[in-house]
């Protein structure tokens, strides 16, 4: 009979979890860290504010967790031959769906937080800049990928600002090579 209520309260106990970090997710990208408190991101996941100290300790910590959980890109999993097409290619057909506006502005909207700032900058180092220069290699790889990486977020960004109208504004085969050819440029060797 034990058995039944601790599997129960675990079950709970990781609903509870996900519904804290879904809410913290929320906040913290549309308010920035140093704006938003627990009391806010407890009563948007409906908790008591004292569940949030007791599953992820302090707001830095939950905050951690939240960009340890943020969705990471597909396409650096196909290697760096044909990275700008295949970067390029799902742009235009999928318009950055499988990177959501929230993370970006979680990363946005912190990454001016003296607290904050220091953790999306190594995150976004840890989880997109090193293995991008690992995977494309040659000289200054580092640097190569910051602007993959800038020229990628401003990309989605203006797809979700004009929508259809920026990413349809040529032939499906002309906007891929013209994007092909600005993503190329960013990541060449100089």
């Amino acid at each position: 009979m034990k058995t039944q209520p601790a599997t129960a309260r675990a079950r709970n106990a990781e609903a509870t979890r996900c519904a804290i970090l879904e809410a913290a997710r929320d906040r913290f990208a549309h308010d920035g860290y140093d704006q938003i408190g627990i009391r806010e991101i407890a009563a948007l996941a409906g908790v008591d504010s004292a569940l949030i100290s007791r599953y992820f300790g302090s707001k830095a910590e939950l905050f951690e967790r939240v960009l340890e959980t943020s969705k990471k890109s597909d396409l650096l999993e196909g290697g760096a031959d044909g990275l700008a097409r295949r970067t390029a290619e799902h742009l235009v057909d999928e318009g950055g769906a499988d990177k959501p506006l929230d993370d970006l502005l979680l990363l946005l909207n912190s990454a001016a937080s003296p607290i904050a700032g220091d953790m999306v900058r190594r995150s976004i180092n840890q989880r997109y800049n090193e293995p991008m220069a690992n995977m494309i290699g040659g000289r200054d790889p580092l640097l190569r990928a910051r602007l993959f990486g800038s020229v990628l977020m401003g990309l989605i960004i203006s797809t979700k600002i004009h929508g259809d109208a920026f990413i349809k504004a040529l032939p499906r085969d002309a906007m891929i090579a013209r994007l092909t050819r600005l993503i190329e440029e960013a990541i060449a060797e100089t």
